[in-house]
């Protein structure tokens, strides 16, 4: 009976949260801190969609390179070079020779490694949770749980520190996280691939986009994330550090709503883990989006603080399912061999609506304001909902892993 080793997925899994929390406290400072560095909405839209641009085009290249060569080098490399542009900004912040130029130059470099180093830990989770006899659907909801209690901790650690600080010596914890993180995924993730049978071709990012293509359940159900992740960045990034800046709130109030969704999603995750089989995927889904659209309505009224961290706790809740149905789909549905790809495909395609809705609403903002921006928002989420429920998956215990698509000539595991 094989030996079950927790030692490698617990040292990951540090990766990851390292990775996750460093990222939390950049959603809160860096948008904080170009707002406060060009005095324009505009220009964050601008800074905000050059970033997911960044990490698109990351996403799209970083899937396929991990692949060929290895996933140890390619965190370590995005770890490390991703932390240094990081730094970048503070560094020649104090100096006093940050122009906006140079702080967009930081931060596309910072984005386009980001996709990479994450394809590298998440392509090798399911492996890893092999070793420590974990299923796939846990080791996903262990994953979630990283995830969200990043965004837990991360948003009210960077509005804290913001405020006790400034934003550009908070850029400095993200610098270090994403070294860290490097480092430790290095340390237990595969070296360099061996050289396989494999074409150009079945090593490509097409490969993984084809496969994408053909896929009956992650077709539409990464288009309808797509959507909404286009959604959710514009108001992450660009509309509410508009709205607390515009009316004089702190920092840390939009850290507390941040977390408390954090709060409420690691209980989601509980409540899907037990009961998660008692509805269909597409109910959970278009509860999640609808919840988010309420919440977007609610907060263009401002609300005090109880009710901003009462909000928060109940989006979490309702939208923390989100994050382990799709990864249970996408690990249980994808070849090992194409898992680099098809991780990096998906993370371009899931933010490739993001930059024009950013733009858009950097623009409506400068125009009309950030409440009105809000509402549009929460108009186009609960159109997503719709959507969602005229869909239909199967439950995700019966998919089936598709066999055409298994290359068993490429395999570059040892």
């Amino acid at each position: 009976m094989r030996e079950r080793r927790h030692g490698p997925l617990v040292t990951l899994l540090a990766a990851v949260f390292l990775f996750r929390i460093g990222n939390a406290v950049a959603t809160l400072a860096l948008p904080w801190f170009v707002m406060s560095h060009t005095g324009s909405a505009s220009w964050a839209g601008i800074t905000a969609a050059s970033s997911v641009v960044a990490t698109i085009l990351g996403a799209w290249v970083g899937g396929g390179l991990v692949d060929r060569f290895g996933r140890a080098p390619l965190a370590l490399i995005s770890g490390v070079l991703g932390g240094a542009a990081m730094a970048g900004i503070p560094v020649l912040y104090a100096l006093g020779a940050l122009s906006n130029v140079a702080l967009l130059v930081c931060v596309v470099l910072g984005a386009v490694l980001d996709a990479p180093g994450m394809a590298a830990q998440d392509s090798h989770l399911p492996e890893l949770g092999r070793i420590a006899g974990l299923s796939v659907e846990r080791v996903s909801s262990l994953k979630a749980v990283m995830g969200h209690i990043a965004v837990l901790g991360g948003p009210a650690l960077g509005g804290t520190a913001v405020g006790l600080l400034g934003a550009a010596p908070t850029l400095w914890f993200t610098a270090i996280c994403s070294m860290l993180a490097g480092f430790l995924a290095a340390w237990v993730l595969p070296g360099p691939a061996k050289r396989t049978t494999a074409t150009a071709e079945d090593l490509s990012m097409s490969a993984g986009s084809a496969f994408l293509w053909r896929e009956p359940l992650l077709r539409p159900l990464l288009g309808l994330v797509m959507l909404f992740a286009g959604i959710a960045g514009s108001n992450g990034s660009v509309i509410l550090p508009a709205l607390f800046l515009d009316v004089g709130r702190p920092a840390a109030d939009l850290g507390l709503f941040s977390s408390a969704m954090g709060a409420g999603g690691l209980a989601g995750i509980a409540i899907h883990a037990t009961a998660g089989a008692r509805l269909p995927p597409q109910v959970w889904l278009a509860v999640a989006f609808s919840a988010f659209a309420g919440a977007s309505l609610i907060l263009s009224l401002l609300p005090g603080v109880p009710l901003l961290v009462l909000l928060g706790a109940l989006v979490g809740l309702l939208t923390g399912p989100v994050s382990p149905i799709l990864n249970a789909a996408i690990y249980n549905r994808t070849p090992s061999a194409l898992l680099g790809r098809v991780l990096g495909a998906i993370s371009a395609v899931m933010l490739s609506a993001a930059p024009a809705v950013m733009l858009a609403a950097g623009a409506l903002v400068d125009v009309t304001g950030p409440g009105p921006g809000l509402v549009v928002s929460a108009g186009f989420a609960g159109g997503v909902a719709l959507l969602t429920l005229r869909l239909r998956f199967g439950p995700l215990a019966a998919l089936e892993l598709p066999t055409a698509d298994r290359p068993g000539s490429a395999r570059g595991e040892r």
